[in-house]
C-alpha cells in the first residue's frame, strides 16, 4: 500500500464517520470511467475507482470528495465540518502544503 493509499483510506473513514455523510461517490470523469473500465476488461480483472482524490505534487496536496449527505444539517454546514476534518487529518499525515480541499455535495437524501 503506498502512502497515498493510505491517506486515501484514512480520509475515507474520517469522512465516513461523518454522522451527516451517507455515501461517498467516486470522483473520476466519465471519460477516464470508461477508459478505466476498457483497462479492466482487457485485463480481465474489475477495480473500484477510489472515492477520495488525493493528488500529491511538488506544490502541495489536493483532495477531492464528492459526497451524498443526509440533509439533517445545512450542506454548507457539513461542507466546513468535512474541509475541517480533512485539513486535520492532512496536517496529522504531513502531507505537503499547502493542501486544496474541495467538498462537493452531491446529493441530499
Amino acid at each position: 500500500m503506498t502512502a497515498t493509499t493510505t491517506l486515501q483510506a484514512r480520509l475515507t473513514a474520517v469522512i465516513l464517520g461523518d454522522p451527516d455523510v451517507h455515501i461517498i461517490y467516486p470522483t473520476q470523469s466519465t471519460l477516464r470511467k470508461i477508459g478505466g473500465r476498457v483497462a479492466d476488461t482487457l485485463k480481465g480483472q474489475e477495480t473500484q475507482p477510489p472515492t477520495v482524490i488525493v493528488t500529491e505534487t511538488n506544490v502541495g496536496t489536493t483532495v477531492t470528495v464528492s459526497v451524498g449527505v443526509t440533509g439533517e444539517r445545512p450542506a454548507t454546514a457539513v461542507c466546513r465540518n468535512l474541509h475541517d476534518q480533512i485539513a486535520s487529518e492532512l496536517a496529522a499525515a504531513s502531507v505537503k502544503l499547502p493542501a486544496t480541499i474541495s467538498v462537493k455535495i452531491a446529493s441530499i437524501s
